[in-house]
């Protein structure tokens, strides 16, 4: 295919390269015109592994242009590629000053040559810069362009194994025509293509990146307090990243509700004590705990705005095939609803007031008296509630909510 790519920075230069080396034909735009004499010269205008051998070869091969002239390049191109920076404002929002102006350059550029062209944002937006970005497509070159996004996830000093072995490939699409034409586009690269919005495929990026900081971040508190202690924090993290089956892997990484039970918050609290007995910060693990908190509190304040009074909370162990009600989050909430004066009922068929006993039976005593008049026996008896809010799905709870209309709010 004929590919325009603006901005010769870090992304779009290594994009330029191995789609030319792919067999693309490729334009690399960029405003510097030192940027555009170096790529034309056959080498790399940023310092990354390989970059330089690949740009001699796609300019060798011709399949790679450098050009300050827009209008060159989009006249000749298939699809376009949108790289172009997005540093932080000092309060943390994105500077898109510099990917508002491209946009609307290119927008020009197609209305005035009567030239439609798949547009791609490659650059990381958050998803009310995109809507800025279509708004002026739309505004200045009306049935022009197809706007779409494909994020990178490029790491440097690994960006060309990176692109041409990613873990998949995401596209944010919702026109089938422009995903196929995006599809042949990637071709060449053996890897999982998902395709899903626009909008979600941009969180998708910043996702990635956050929980690659926390990774990092995590490792690093850890270590601090190893270090403090006496201990190998290198031989704990390593036996740590051994557990393929919870650590490092899928599990606890979907959304849901607040964590619970008699393991987490204790052992949390029990870490952040050890830190403060050594004058230690750890500010990342301090934050779980209050970040917790607010996961219910949002759920009080999901239920506060419905307006309904007589709620229905389905489940109420911290976990769904368990009796155990320590620091579990839904008991949290029952007792918030309740402080509120809402009407509520409790089914969870795990839970049995006759047969709680022990830590249980105090910790209900102690944090919910009311509990006896508040469990129901049967999922049926919510049946005259006005609205459901669901923790746990247990086998029954399907078949009861196709049974009745009541409105919904699911936690889990």
């Amino acid at each position: 295919m004929e590919i325009t790519i603006v901005g010769l920075g870090y992304v779009g230069t290594v994009s330029a390269a191995c789609f030319a080396a792919a067999g693309h034909t490729v334009w690399g735009v960029d405003i510097n015109p030192e940027k555009v004499r170096i790529v034309n010269e056959g080498r790399t205008p940023i310092v990354e592994n390989n970059l330089g051998e690949k740009i001699a070869q796609a300019r060798a091969s011709g399949r790679l242009r450098a050009t300050s002239d827009l209008r060159e390049a989009l006249i000749h191109s298939e699809v376009s590629f949108v790289a172009v920076a997005t540093p932080s404002r000092s309060n943390g929002d994105i500077d898109a000053t510099h990917l508002l102006r491209a946009c609307k350059q290119i927008a020009q550029v197609l209305m005035e040559c009567d030239h439609s062209q798949i547009v791609i944002m490659r650059s990381s937006i958050l998803p009310s810069v995109f809507e800025q970005c279509n708004e002026i497509f739309n505004a200045t070159a009306p049935g022009r362009v197809k706007f779409c996004v494909n994020p990178e996830f490029l790491r440097e000093g690994t960006a060309i194994e990176d692109f041409e072995h990613p873990p998949f490939t995401l596209l944010g699409v919702e026109d089938e025509q422009i995903e196929g034409t995006l599809r042949l586009l990637y071709k060449f690269i053996a890897a999982p293509v998902f395709v899903l919005s626009p909008q979600e495929s941009l969180l998708v990026k910043y996702a990635s990146n956050a929980y690659h900081a926390l990774k990092i971040t995590f490792a690093n508190e850890i270590g601090a307090l190893c270090q403090q202690a006496g201990i190998d924090g290198q031989k704990v993290m390593s036996v740590f990243c051994k557990d393929t089956k919870l650590n490092i892997s899928t599990r606890y990484l979907m959304p849901g509700f607040a964590f619970g039970g008699s393991c987490l918050p204790k052992d949390v609290r029990a870490l952040s004590y050890a830190a403060k007995q050594y004058d230690l910060e750890i500010p990342l693990i301090n934050s779980l705990l209050p970040s917790n908190e607010k996961v219910v509190q949002r759920a009080v304040q999901r239920v506060c705005s419905s307006k309904f009074r007589r709620i229905g909370l389905i489940g109420l162990g911290f976990k769904a095939n368990t009796d155990d009600l320590r620091e579990s989050p839904f008991v949290e909430l029952a007792e918030r609803l309740l402080g509120k004066g809402y009407d509520l009922k409790i089914f969870d068929p795990n839970v049995s007031l006759a047969q709680l006993t022990g830590s249980n039976k105090e910790y209900i005593d102690k944090v919910i008296p009311h509990l006896s008049r508040l469990l129901v026996g049967s999922i049926d008896e919510l049946v005259e509630c006005e609205l459901l809010v669901i923790g746990h799905r247990y086998p029954n709870v399907r078949e009861f909510l196709r049974s009745v209309k009541i409105p919904l709010l699911e936690l889990g």
